[in-house]
């Protein structure tokens, strides 16, 4: 930051990392951005932005004197600590903290080089420059999120009345339709922008300036309202007052967080997986002219981001574990983890994953004349239900359904299909004549409520208003 005018104005580098917290189009999800976050230029900057957050906070309660803090705000610019700089001193020093502040030292004029990092222990430093890190990786990803929505809205519209065979067990159960499926996936994903908005609103109140050994000590007797300025100069909410250096618990969230997110791509990757499969056949994902499916069979169309899901939903979790074995930790601040490297690589395989989901399924392939020829394999048993159930109005219910099974049954024996079972059987026969029968037994008769249920997820997903 630069202090012109008595105020302070973002640097150019301030202002390209704080640009990724910007609203951007739903549709658009970035990897980039978030991995930039944790590279030199951008990570050195937030260190800094918090160092002059502190100094501003500590001056306006009169900790420091104003001109040091007007000094330390001018100069906390990246361009100040070249990384040659700062790796040549860290080789010597060992110490992240002290090489950083050795080299910025020397562009600081001697009010600043006095109260720089005054009352501060690397842990506060470090631990609210990751806050704002996972901060932007949250909104960023919740954009991603909601991009994920948009495209799925898209599928669930186009094919609310499209018909497929629903499956429980690994067995034809009765028919749904594809835009039902979807809308399955829209309430999972709307729940984890709702999961991100409460774990966001956590990290939002951990922004640390408690000292060593997080009672405040070394920050004087407005430690506490100290605090609470660097929170709000850094664009954060009220800072919680309880110490949570040695627990991690909120870092731990939010591996946990991208984990769940993660083990729903890798179920729909996995769906869509064996959707394409040869033997069903309902769903293609596009493949750009030129990609070859295979090395020796010319004819083969292999999965894609499919896998890469699939691999997602593997490998964050098991990142996430490691964020959640941090909150066992040691006293108040005596951790034996390395946990940026572990946030890092978490943050952007989590995004990536979501980049890549959005993109298969905005390039999904849906064969409907193939969804009927699926649900049409098993010769209308699939409509059993809605047999028993018309059958209930002319005879108990128990009895219905023991008359249906009774017909399938005889179906199979005979290797018939189950329209002519059902016309063999005077008990149906004395009821239903074939139109009505054939009515019964069409599987594109989609009940309205099921309609209604894809029209009013969409809706509810869509609506900025509607709660999360």
């Amino acid at each position: 930051m630069t202090f012109k005018n008595g105020k302070f104005a973002l640097t150019a580098s301030a202002v390209a990392i704080c640009a990724i917290a910007s609203p951007v189009s739903a549709s658009e999800c970035r990897v980039a951005p978030v991995r930039a976050l944790f590279e030199y230029d951008a990570q050195t900057q937030i260190i800094l932005d918090v160092e002059a957050a502190m100094a501003r906070a500590q001056a306006a309660h009169g900790v420091i004197p104003a001109e040091a803090a007007a000094e330390i705000s001018e100069k906390a610019q990246v361009a100040l600590i070249p990384q040659s700089m700062f790796d040549a001193t860290y080789d010597v020093v060992r110490h992240r903290m002290v090489a950083l502040l050795a080299v910025w030292r020397e562009s600081l004029n001697d009010a600043g080089d006095q109260y720089v990092h005054y009352g501060a222990t690397t842990v506060d430093i470090y631990g609210t420059a990751t806050v704002l890190q996972m901060d932007r990786v949250l909104t960023e990803l919740d954009t991603c999120l909601a991009g994920t929505i948009d495209v799925m809205s898209t599928l669930a519209r186009e094919h609310k009345h499209t018909p497929m065979i629903g499956r429980t067990l690994g067995q034809h159960a009765q028919p749904i339709t594809f835009g039902k499926k979807v809308s399955a996936w829209i309430g999972e994903y709307s729940r984890h922008r709702a999961r991100l908005s409460e774990l966001r609103a956590r990290v939002r109140r951990s922004a640390t300036l408690k000292g060593p050994v997080g009672n405040y000590s070394g920050l004087g007797d407005k430690a506490i309202e100290v605090e609470q300025s660097f929170a709000s100069e850094l664009g954060l909410d009220r800072a919680d007052l309880a110490d949570w250096s040695g627990t991690r618990d909120v870092i731990a969230e939010y591996g946990l967080m991208l984990g769940l997110i993660a083990r729903s791509h890798q179920r729909i990757g996995q769906e869509v997986f064996l959707l394409q499969g040869t033997d069903i056949a309902e769903v293609s994902e596009a493949q750009r002219a030129g990609v070859v499916g295979s090395s020796s069979m010319p004819h083969k169309r292999n999965p894609r981001d499919p896998e890469r899901l699939v691999h997602a939903g593997r490998t964050i979790p098991r990142l996430a574990e490691v964020l959640g074995d941090d909150v066992v930790n040691l006293f108040e601040r005596d951790n034996t983890s390395r946990l940026t490297p572990v946030i890092e690589e978490i943050s952007i395989t989590s995004v990536d994953a979501v980049r890549r989901l959005n993109a298969l399924l905005a390039g999904l392939e849906v064969d409907t004349d193939r969804m009927r020829a699926n649900i049409d394999r098993t010769r209308g048993f699939a409509m059993s239900q809605r047999i028993a159930f018309a059958l209930s109005e002319y005879m108990p219910r128990v009895e219905a359904e023991t008359l249906t099974k009774k017909v399938v049954a005889n179906a199979l024996a005979a290797d018939t299909d189950f329209i002519t079972a059902l016309l063999a059987e005077p008990k149906v026969t004395a009821h239903f004549d074939l139109p009505a029968l054939s009515e019964l037994l069409d599987p594109t008769r989609i009940d309205a409520p099921a309609i209604l249920q894809v029209e009013r997820v969409v809706s509810d997903a869509n609506d900025p208003g509607a709660e999360r």
